[in-house]
């Protein structure tokens, strides 16, 4: 299997996850408390609480057969909490995007979790992709994101919350200890003014390694405080298995 050359920390998630705002329905009279279907094209329906012939409340909505969420609705519109799924094909490889948690007008909004899983046509995972913090109008905003892919190196860790960023590349086996002995593939940690790189490759000059020994210095120091996002590095990843 042919395997990717890099790893991105960020992918780009199919505009469909923002989609289908219930402006356009039609306005009943009559606001009903009661479960009731709701066909609103040929492809798309709704089941649940209504209000003026609307999604408010609790209730399921179903574009085709790849894509629903179930959850709050306020005024038509993915509102509270809710789980979104979505199953789709691009080039052959089999995508399904799961997102759980707070949602508001129509967007990923909130504390919550996402999964992003790509199969191949033979059944091997090529891509799965763990995302839980917090979401701001449909994006990642802070929190956890690692992914596993059929990579080199395999896997991909981020945190970051305000200025403060953390990225390590390499396995995710004993990583408070490869923190220690400096035995990462790479990491990078930024807070602010603060910046450092390492990188397990040999330097290609006398500065690249001072550099590389700085900042090996400064993660030492620094251990006891990127513990805890080590040890959350390594939970995530046993969600997102190659199988």
């Amino acid at each position: 299997m042919k395997k990717i050359t890099a790893l991105s920390v960020t992918l780009t998630l199919s505009a469909s996850l923002m989609a289908s705002s219930f402006a356009s329905l039609p306005v009943s009279v009559d606001a009903a408390s009661a479960k009731e279907w709701i066909q609103i094209s040929e492809r798309t329906s709704y089941y649940g609480e209504t209000a003026n012939g609307q999604p408010n409340g609790r209730g399921t909505i179903k574009w085709g057969n790849g894509k629903q969420y179930s959850g709050d609705f306020v005024n038509g519109k993915r509102t509270g909490n809710g789980k979104y799924i979505n199953e789709y094909q691009v080039d052959g490889e089999a995508h399904k995007v799961v997102y759980t948690g707070r949602w508001n007008n129509d967007k990923m909004d909130g504390e919550g979790t996402l999964t992003h899983k790509v199969t191949l046509p033979d059944g091997s995972v090529r891509w799965n992709q763990i995302q839980k913090g917090t979401f701001q109008a449909g994006v990642f905003h802070s929190g956890y994101d690692v992914i596993h892919a059929v990579a080199d190196p395999d896997y991909s860790f981020t945190y970051k919350k305000g200025k403060e960023l953390l990225v390590v590349m390499g396995t995710n086996q004993n990583m408070k200890k490869n923190w220690a002995n400096g035995t990462m593939f790479s990491a990078q940690y930024k807070n602010g003014s603060v910046n450092h790189n390492y990188s397990i490759f040999p330097a290609n000059s006398a500065a690249e390694q001072r550099q590389n020994d700085a900042a090996l210095r400064y993660f030492k120091n620094i251990q006891a405080k990127v513990a805890p996002h080590l040890q959350q590095f390594e939970a995530l990843s046993k969600q997102v298995p190659l199988k």
